[in-house]
């Protein structure tokens, strides 16, 4: 039986801190004045408009295959090829339109926090 060399630390050298910070902090935004949270309302309402413009359409794609077995019951037991039209639908026609949704979403998303911060910062900067 060999014995186990020692355990041996690494250590890398300390990361220098930045004289300012790259994002504001949470107290920027409940200052005296009302523009941070005028901001803070803003971004509140950027981000509840973008998540009803992905629910709407969402909630469309969902409801559309059950609406149309309503409509036309045969589609409930069709098949097409060897697989039930029901598996068919979602993974070629439920599926990918909300995995693009969610693309779309998380790039507006960030698109919205990235002004955010443009705007925090800037106000910041000119004194606020």
């Amino acid at each position: 039986m060999t014995a186990k060399p020692p355990r041996q630390i690494v250590t890398g050298r300390p990361r220098r801190r930045e004289a300012g910070r790259a994002y504001p902090a949470i107290e920027d935004l409940y200052t005296a004045n009302s523009y941070g949270q005028t901001l803070l309302r803003s971004l509140m309402r950027a981000q509840l408009g973008l998540s009803l413009s992905v629910l709407a359409p969402a909630a469309a794609v969902v409801a559309l295959y059950p609406l149309l077995v309503v409509l036309v019951p045969s589609l409930a037991h069709a098949t097409v090829g060897f697989l039930p039209v029901s598996l068919v639908v979602l993974g070629g026609g439920i599926y990918p339109p909300l995995v693009a949704l969610a693309f779309w979403y998380v790039r507006r998303a960030r698109r919205i926090e990235e002004r955010f911060i443009e705007l925090l910062l800037k106000e910041k900067e000119d004194g606020g």
